[in-house]
């Protein structure tokens, strides 16, 4: 038998395996840490064995796409195909590629997720572990794992396993990261039950659509008559659909001043409210920037701390509240007007997932009209309150 044929042979058999793995996953009574090694031996085996065959291969083919281009679209095709979420990742564990089963698991689209740290997706105390488990696996110190909590959808606990790997026609270090839900999460027919992304994006534009209608009738029925009024109810509006935390800094005569404060009920910082209500809004840098700037400070990660500044005592506020990702926008009637006329900040925490660019750009719109009802009172002082 030639060696093409050898080679033909074996990748078919490796095709009809990788099947077979993926249809196991779909059964109830499979045990996804057996699939998950045996789809991580498998790619290892493509890695180790199966590239420099083909590189031999398409090298003596005339008219063939050169070895190392053949090798990485065989490799690039089977990492797509792997039926366990796995990506790809620097020792900083920013995302070089990731397959659809890892875009599902994380909810992040593998356009989104590239040139972004994958420990953006763990909850904020989980980050650091992460980040130096994979620099030690990058510095060629051997394959670990350990448990995390994802930040996106239900903040499940995860297995992570990072091994080196070497990439076909690519000299520098690359990290393998495979995900895989911890015992006793849902099994296969509960995740399968969930709606698919599409239906997901589609609802959610539905859900944004009816809260800009909401908030332009609000600002319709009260921006004339009671602006501050009607300012901080959208702002109580907006926290309610998109964020976790609100907080609305107005420029009067010349000054920021803090307008609203609207939190989550049962909190378990009673105190944070109190705390970011008397807040000097020129002590947090990210109301400063977007005010300052008048472009949206949108930040998926929120991973410096001092973006919201810190307490009477020094701590972070970032770190107090657990801050998961942030979006500051500045009231602006028009693009880049600067100064603006304030800033609405949105925050998330815990194991809620970071903004999504379709609620930013909602968010955006919102807040040009609430800029439009604020230029009524820009001029006239306001003791700043708490919201609810």
């Amino acid at each position: 038998m030639s060696q093409s044929q050898d080679f033909g042979s074996e990748f078919r058999d490796f095709v009809a395996r990788v099947e077979e793995l993926r249809a196991a996953r779909a059964r109830p009574d499979s045990e996804r840490s057996v699939l998950l090694d045996a789809a991580l031996l498998e790619l290892q085996h493509v890695v180790d064995g199966m590239r420099p065959a083909y590189d031999e291969f398409t090298s003596r083919a005339a008219g063939r796409p050169s070895a190392g281009k053949a090798g990485q679209q065989l490799f690039k095709a089977i990492f797509e195909s792997l039926p366990v979420p796995v990506a790809l990742v620097d020792g900083e564990t920013v995302v070089r590629r990731i397959n659809a089963a890892g875009a599902e698991l994380t909810g992040l689209p593998p356009g989104y997720a590239a040139g972004r740290p994958l420990s953006g997706i763990l909850r904020p105390g989980d980050r650091p572990a992460l980040r130096s488990q994979t620099a030690a696996v990058a510095r060629g110190e051997g394959s670990r794992s350990l448990a995390v909590q994802l930040q996106p959808r239900t903040g499940a606990r995860m297995r992570v396993t990072l091994s080196e790997l070497a990439l076909p026609g690519d000299t520098d270090t690359a990290v393998l990261v495979a995900l895989w839900p911890s015992s006793g999460l849902p099994t296969a027919p509960e995740v399968s039950a969930r709606p698919t992304r599409a239906v997901r994006v589609a609802v959610r534009e539905a859900e944004l659509t009816d809260l800009m209608d909401r908030t332009s009738s609000m600002l319709l029925r009260g921006g004339a008559d009671r602006p501050a009024e009607a300012l901080r109810a959208v702002t109580g509006l907006i926290r309610d659909a998109i964020a976790d935390w609100a907080l609305l800094d107005l420029l009067v005569d010349g000054a920021l001043t803090r307008s609203a404060v609207h939190g989550p009920e049962g909190n378990d910082d009673p105190g944070l409210e109190k705390t970011l209500v008397q807040q000097d809004p020129r002590r947090c840098p990210v109301v400063v920037e977007a005010v300052s700037t008048g472009s949206l400070v949108f930040d998926g990660l929120a991973d410096e701390l001092d973006r919201l500044g810190a307490d009477d005592n020094g701590a972070p506020l970032v770190g107090r509240a657990d801050v998961g990702s942030l979006l500051a926008v500045p009231l602006s009637a028009a693009v880049g007007e600067t100064p603006a006329r304030g800033a609405l900040t949105l925050l998330r925490t815990g194991a809620q997932p970071p903004f999504s660019l379709a609620e930013a750009k909602c968010v955006e719109m919102i807040v040009g009209h609430m800029a439009i009802v604020a230029e009524g009172r820009t001029g006239r002082a306001e003791t700043a309150g708490g919201g609810e």
